[in-house]
């Protein structure tokens, strides 16, 4: 059955690796989960379609808090900035995208505190995630909030509508982006 966007079938305890990551409580070896992950996307993002590109890249992005300030060891940032700036190229092939907004311009601290209730929805059949389905299921709601505009895209966006913009080609490469400038890197 396919999910609202592919994730793998161990991806709640890998999830919750990267979260302790994240908040610093990580008890095993935190370089490893890094490089795990990193190797993972790296690997995926020069597959076809059809791959947990979104999700490994989330992933990189929960760990780039680490890998900026958690002092990891010799090599572990290049690698990372090596698969992000992968997926980042990806995004460059010449596709038109119709959207106006993605949900990596979103505030990267807020959605990654968000990101544990938005990768339930995502990682829910498609039939599941679409139930009934909420703006504030997949951005947080401080942000949708802080829209001054009633104007901005994202406030006027549907759960339906938010979800397609979780789902765009165009996403992974932008959170790539964001996951690099966290780092203060470029492409490479």
């Amino acid at each position: 059955m396919p999910t609202a966007i592919p994730v793998p079938d161990n991806w709640r305890p890998l999830f919750g690796d990267w979260d302790e990551l994240r908040h610093g409580y990580h008890a095993g070896d935190k370089d490893e989960t890094v490089r795990d992950c990193v190797r993972r996307l790296a690997a995926v993002a020069a597959r076809p379609a059809g791959e947990p590109l979104l999700f490994w890249t989330l992933g990189a992005l929960m760990l780039t808090p680490y890998v900026a300030f958690g002092e990891p060891g010799a090599g572990v940032e290049d690698e990372v900035v090596d698969a992000l700036s992968a997926v980042a190229r990806g995004g460059e092939d010449g596709r038109a995208c119709a959207h106006d907004w993605h949900p990596y311009e979103a505030d990267v601290d807020e959605l990654l505190e968000h990101l544990p209730a938005t990768l339930d929805v995502l990682a829910a059949p498609l039939e599941a995630a679409l139930d009934d389905l909420l703006p504030e299921d997949l951005l947080p709601e401080g942000y949708l909030d802080e829209l001054d505009d009633e104007e901005a895209e994202p406030a006027k966006l549907s759960g339906p509508e938010l979800l397609a913009r979780w789902q765009c080609p165009d996403t992974a490469p932008g959170f790539a982006l964001a996951a690099l400038d966290y780092l203060g890197a470029t492409v490479r």
